[in-house]
């Protein structure tokens, strides 16, 4: 008989890895949402597709710039107050623009917000999971969280023929604001028996166990992923158009690609609780076979855009948890600060990817688009190996101080 203690423990981890997971798609939806309802949004407000997507940049670039912040905020606020604090303002920026987006100057405002929301919602998220959940399903827990992103691409896309043209663009965004305030209600209550840190033993505020530096490669790490994975998710359907594959097939690839995206996410986190592999080591091969999908797609044929989606959604995309777990696993002292500043190059990544893929695109088609994305994706791997290295030689030079 199972003792009760133990199914009771493993419940509460469900339940936190489940709304996690549905608050952190809803920290995604309004950039999401702004891109699937843009040719509506267009209509409606009189404005350019390049304003759009300048509204939905402004998003990702004030979350860059606030995400360190917001990571020593969550630190100190705790998981459970800084995860509401953060849904409580991504459901007051939906809901507002709902209400009162009349311009492309009040939507980027809007966005804006939300993308500060964004900024304090991640390292929030981190922190609950870490402090919920056992470190033997940790890895589990972070791809569950990590695939509340590609789930809100999937609800965005539903939410056009479901929503938007049926009530309104503007309904799918007051039911983003109702989610995510159901979310902030069912959060659950920070553990009584874990302390989270907030001051150091001399009484300053917590910091990561890391040096700057080697935050900064884990950031740059993630920053070539995610580059890599925008311009895939905002280009792959347009390029199998291109190749000559129907706009209906086309758009079953992003589907399909995306569905393979988050079934790989939960295996790779499954895989490394019950291997006990360094995060770190499977995302260096992630990076690598993802990088290989990629150099697939560069042959630009039909054919290949049925067939790589594997693995350069599978490999290319599936990354995050493990990134994040990774930073975790190496700043127990302050992991909400920790992935508030590698969060900083996630968020630099998924602004730049679009927006770099465009221009690349009409300078020298999709080929040279998948090809620059394999580079991102072999350097981040051999970037991420040399930053094994640097950890492991950071760790022996403690030691030796310690003696």
């Amino acid at each position: 008989m199972q003792d009760p203690s133990i199914a009771s423990t493993a419940i509460r981890e469900r339940r936190a890895w489940m709304i996690v997971a549905v608050g952190t798609m809803c920290s995604a939806l309004p950039v999401f949402l702004t891109g699937a309802v843009g040719v509506q949004l267009r209509d409606d407000l009189d404005i350019t597709a390049t304003a759009i997507g300048l509204s939905m940049g402004v998003s990702f670039a004030v979350a860059a710039l606030l995400s360190a912040p917001m990571g020593r905020l969550a630190q100190r606020l705790g998981p459970q107050r800084g995860f509401r604090a953060g849904l409580a303002m991504t459901a007051s920026a939906v809901v507002a623009i709902s209400m009162f987006a009349d311009s492309v100057l009040a939507l980027a405002l809007l966005l804006a917000v939300a993308g500060a929301a964004n900024a304090l919602n991640q390292p929030s998220a981190n922190l609950l999971l870490a402090s919920h959940v056992d470190p033997q399903r940790l890895g589990f827990a972070f791809a569950v969280k990590q695939s509340g992103m590609p789930a809100a691409a999937l609800v965005g896309g539903v939410a056009v023929p479901a929503v938007a043209l049926t009530v309104g663009w503007e309904w799918a965004y007051a039911g983003a604001g109702v989610l995510a305030l159901v979310v902030m209600v069912l959060l659950p209550p920070d553990r009584a028996d874990v302390a989270i840190p907030t001051r150091s033993s001399s009484g300053k505020a917590a910091r990561p166990d890391m040096r700057t530096s080697l935050l900064a490669l884990y950031a740059a790490v993630g920053f070539l992923g995610a580059m890599h994975a925008g311009a895939m998710v905002g280009f792959i359907t347009s390029g199998a158009e291109e190749s000559g594959i129907s706009p209906g097939v086309a758009g079953l690839v992003l589907s399909f690609g995306s569905a393979t995206g988050i079934a790989s996410r939960l295996y790779q986190g499954w895989r490394v609780d019950k291997s006990g592999m360094l995060p770190i080591q499977r995302l260096i091969l992630l990076y690598f076979v993802g990088g290989l999908g990629a150099l697939m797609l560069a042959v630009d044929v039909p054919i290949t855009y049925l067939l790589a989606p594997i693995p350069a959604f599978a490999f290319g995309w599936a990354w995050p948890g493990l990134f994040n777990l990774s930073v975790i696993r190496n700043n127990p002292s302050a992991p909400g600060a920790a992935t508030g500043i590698t969060q900083i190059g996630v968020f630099i990544g998924a602004a730049a990817g679009p927006a770099l893929g465009g221009v690349i695109v009409d300078a020298g088609g999709y080929r040279w688009l998948w090809l620059t994305g394999a580079a991102a994706l072999f350097v981040g791997s051999a970037l991420a190996a040399f930053l094994r290295r640097e950890i492991r030689a950071s760790r022996l030079d403690s030691e030796r101080v310690a003696r």
